[in-house]
């Protein structure tokens, strides 16, 4: 197996829709930067329109690269680059770059690098790369959670103290799906609803009680969370600060109505009341400026991506390719149902950016990034491995289905003493050159 292996086959089996979709939400992406960028940026020569320009060229750079190099390839590599991002979300933590108040970034002089996005895809793929050597028939419990949930816990305890519970809730989110490939215990399935609904008892009684105070004092909660899920829950309490963020974008999305303001005509943005247009809001300028057709088409683009990402999934000939399909799937679902229901009001407001819509350079990269990862899987799927018993060992270990015998379609009737021989209608077994003392047996006949 070659590390670089071009073949035509490869062309065969070329997913255009998913690329052609991803493309053209970056076409989106760039005008609606485009249009925050001529308001804020008025005569500067590196605009945010610019920027994720060259960004985008970086992106499919390195999207061409992805496509060349097998995926079979990342089992090998993969614990030094799961290593390598637990060492760069520990760097972030010591020497990162402090904005708003989170420790998010790493600054490398000419641009801020957010190890936390990186580190999902890397931990999706070291996920895949475990479970593809377990046998898919076995239920999971206690004891086989252990090891996938020390390569989910050691990034996410990293990340959440940066402090960022919105993308370390995404990492589990994204890294949920793919448990449910296997059977779960039943002990298993009773623990983790449990515990769901001891969560959302916890929420619904600090909602109700207006207890969010007492949690902040115990260290459940930190008083910038509490005050988001407060806004959350009654935004107009505090329209001039905290709630004014969830407000101007209601009013933006409210206000494009079904046709939109048209292109670089959105007031709400244009006269400076929608906060975080170009990163977290700017679902709320596109809605202004295109309307209602406009976001239904983007999140129909959204959809035909999501959806080749699952039929990816599904066609692919081993389980390292339909886990790390699955997982880059969940990653791109949530980030976009995340953000969108931030935007409505519908989910507390989180640092989720919208994907290839948003502004931003990792957030960009990355995710054009693992639309190249599911290319890469979906162009190989019929590709066998050198070993695969070895590779995958638990599917080789199932034990192949017994298949019923079918029901006779013809009627088998005794054989006579002078019947002619028609093997079309009477099976061999059956004959009496085979069996020839069985007319003895028939017709109360005696030796």
């Amino acid at each position: 197996m070659k590390l670089l292996s071009l073949d035509r086959r490869l062309l065969e089996n070329f997913c255009w829709p998913l690329i052609l979709s991803m493309l053209a939400l970056c076409c989106c992406g760039l005008l609606n930067l485009f249009s925050v960028s001529a308001y804020n940026y008025a005569g500067e020569a590196w605009s945010w329109f610019a920027r994720q320009a060259g960004f985008l060229g970086l992106a499919l750079g390195l999207l061409f690269v992805i496509l060349l190099v097998d995926y079979q390839y990342l089992k090998r590599f993969i614990w030094p680059l799961y290593g390598l991002s637990l060492a760069l979300l520990a760097a972030t933590l010591a020497i990162g770059t402090e904005i708003n108040g989170a420790v998010r970034w790493l600054d490398l002089g000419l641009v801020r690098f957010q190890p936390s996005e990186s580190a999902k895809v890397v931990v999706v793929a070291a996920l895949a790369a475990w479970f593809a050597k377990r046998d898919w028939s076995a239920e999971l419990g206690f004891r086989e959670l252990v090891v996938p949930g020390l390569i989910i816990g050691l990034p996410f305890l990293l990340i959440h103290k940066q402090p960022d519970l919105g993308t370390a809730l995404h990492l589990l989110a994204t890294c949920a799906p793919m448990f449910l490939a296997f059977r779960l215990r039943p002990r298993l399935v009773l623990s983790l609803v449990m515990v769901g609904a001891v969560s959302l008892g916890v929420v619904g009684l600090a909602a109700l009680t207006d207890s969010w105070p007492f949690l902040v004092d115990r260290g459940i909660l930190k008083p910038h969370q509490a005050r988001r899920i407060e806004t959350f829950l009654s935004p107009a309490s505090d329209p001039s600060n905290h709630g004014w963020q969830i407000l101007q974008s209601q009013n933006a999305v409210g206000g494009g109505q079904i046709f939109g303001r048209g292109f670089m005509a959105g007031p709400q943005q244009k006269n400076g009341f929608l906060p975080e247009a170009e990163t977290d809001f700017a679902f709320a300028a596109l809605a202004e400026e295109w309307g209602f057709v406009g976001c239904l088409t983007v999140l129909a683009l959204f959809l035909v991506l999501l959806g080749c990402g699952l039929q990816v999934a599904r066609r692919s000939k081993d389980c390292f390719g339909s886990l790390i399909a699955v997982g880059l799937t969940s990653f791109l679902f949530w980030q976009v149902f995340i953000n969108v229901a931030m935007v409505t009001g519908l989910l507390p407001v989180v640092g989720i950016p919208l994907p290839f819509i948003s502004y931003g350079g990792t957030s960009l990269v990355v995710t054009v990034a693992a639309v190249g990862l599911m290319q890469n899987v979906s162009m190989r799927r019929y590709m066998f491995k050198d070993d695969p018993v070895r590779e995958n060992p638990g599917v080789w270990r199932q034990q192949p289905e017994e298949r019923p015998r079918p029901a006779p379609t013809k009627p088998v009737r005794r054989l006579a003493a002078d019947t002619p021989l028609d093997p079309e209608l009477h099976p061999p077994h059956r004959l009496p050159h085979i069996r020839p003392w069985a007319k003895y047996l028939r017709g109360g006949r005696r030796i």
